[in-house]
């Protein structure tokens, strides 16, 4: 996730990647992030649904794309590298697959390579996602990945963070210009476009919760979503809510949870 500069480990400080390993049942927590996630609950009360939603969209798009050949893997604003993750998914299925994870927030980067020391197909990079061209040059990821090979590129939950002064959709070619034809590139966005005026008022409300914590989300509509696949084919079924990108049969049942409705995902293809 991408968060302030200003972030470091103090461990009564709630962090934005702890919140969402709690969310997602993860042992990465503290009291601090315990008691901020329980705030934000008390506003959007689907708030760990949704988190959940994201990362069965993430283990998904990673098991797609290894089906279809990918073997290397670029995790933007990852958070913590725990709770069923791209490695995990792609190494249980290619145990050679590569993984390389980046995001700007110490703690997440710090915590990270704890993770995934003994692993030598998965690093942590400490790197912002806003920054491609300084991203590139870092040794960690030009030390594990093949930019001349497919990529698989993760960015489940980062460009709710890029504001539309910042050039989301520049930013987006900006990565699909250095992916290999045959890449992709899986996204999440957070939306309040088909949820009910009680839940859209719960959307902002935890928006203005998260605050202290990250920096401002940003949510779009499925048009918004749509134009940062500009240049790419999207996968079948296209843009979707996060639940509905090809679910696995008995597996991923929709819910009556609201939070079904405040996610968009896609996967597009670079040809």
């Amino acid at each position: 996730m991408l968060v302030s500069e200003t972030a470091h480990l103090d461990p009564e400080t709630p962090n934005i990647s702890r919140i969402y390993d709690y969310y997602l049942g993860g042992a990465f927590n503290l009291p601090a992030d315990r008691e901020r996630a329980t705030v934000i609950k008390s506003v959007l009360p689907g708030m760990e649904m949704l988190a959940r939603f994201n990362r069965g969209f993430l283990r998904r798009s990673v098991a797609f794309m290894v089906d279809q050949g990918i073997t290397q893997f670029l995790d933007l604003g990852s958070g913590l590298p725990t709770a069923g993750n791209t490695h995990e998914v792609a190494q249980a299925r290619d145990p050679h697959a590569k993984v390389v994870y980046v995001d700007y927030e110490p703690v997440a980067v710090a915590l990270g390579e704890q993770i995934l020391r003994g692993n030598p197909n998965a690093v942590m990079v400490e790197a912002d996602a806003r920054r491609p061209d300084e991203l590139f040059g870092h040794p960690g990821v030009r030390g594990m990945l093949d930019l001349d090979r497919p990529l698989g590129v993760m960015m489940t939950g980062v460009m709710v963070f890029v504001g539309d002064h910042e050039d989301p959709v520049g930013l987006m070619k900006a990565y699909r210009d250095v992916c290999a034809p045959g890449s992709y590139i899986a996204l999440s966005h957070l939306t309040d476009e088909r949820a009910d005026p009680e839940t859209k008022v719960q959307v902002h409300a935890m928006v203005e919760a998260y605050k202290g914590v990250i920096e401002q989300l940003y949510v779009r509509d499925r048009a918004g979503v749509e134009a940062l696949f500009d240049g790419m084919t999207l996968v079948e079924p296209g843009v979707t809510l996060m639940p509905e990108w090809n679910p696995r049969p008995g597996l991923d049942i929709p819910t009556g949870s609201p939070a079904h409705h405040l996610g968009y995902a896609a996967v597009g293809r670079v040809d």
